[in-house]
């Protein structure tokens, strides 16, 4: 029971912080910066995080823009940004540490290609 509640609370506070993330420039469709990645897919929820679903069906965590992004769910889109790692702690008062990592893409561009998804969705 206990594992349970702490990792929901776990879930709960990274979800939280991860929408809370600093907000991105408006996306600027006429200039993409040369030095940031891209990646296209489809845009959807899990678990309270947006997540970007590739062509091949991989899924990748996303990081920043929720403004830009809120409104693309279930889209394909395209996002320029550059690969990052967060860290979540759920260390618990008088508990062991509980530090956990994991890798996002920081998201700093946002265009909409299409209104429905022609990448697989989770």
């Amino acid at each position: 029971m206990r594992k349970t509640l702490v990792l929901s609370v776990l879930l709960f506070s990274s979800s939280v912080w991860l929408q809370a993330g600093p907000a991105a420039p408006p996306s600027d469709k006429n200039h993409q910066s040369a030095d940031l990645d891209t990646m296209q897919g489809c845009l959807h929820i899990e678990q309270s995080q947006y997540v970007l679903t590739d062509p091949d069906g991989k899924s990748h965590l996303l990081s920043g823009a929720a403004r830009q992004l809120g409104r693309l769910v279930h889209h394909e889109v395209e996002l320029g940004g550059k690969p990052g790692v967060r860290t979540s702690d759920a260390t618990s008062v008088g508990g062991g540490s509980s530090v956990t990592e994991y890798v996002v893409f920081e998201v700093k561009t946002v265009k909409d290609l299409a209104a429905e998804c022609k990448s697989p969705a989770k």
